[in-house]
């Protein structure tokens, strides 16, 4: 798995944490912890944004499991 991979997952699984009810989680981005927070939970959005357009990952958006089948 590369890093950016990995970054990626790290990010999505802190997301799902504060919307799951964690008050903070915490993230490496370029190089140091970052501490994201549901006051800032948009900054964590446009992350893992920047990580999916890096890995070529933009181009299609995944639907909800059971959504439109």
């Amino acid at each position: 798995m590369s890093d950016l991979t990995t970054r990626l997952n790290e990010a999505e699984n802190a997301l799902h944490s504060l919307l799951t009810g964690s008050k903070a989680v915490k993230v490496k981005k370029d190089g140091r912890e970052v501490e994201f927070t549901p006051v800032n939970i948009n900054q964590l959005r446009s992350y893992i944004s920047t990580l999916q357009h890096q890995l070529k990952l933009t181009s299609t958006r995944r639907r909800p499991v059971g959504v439109g089948l």
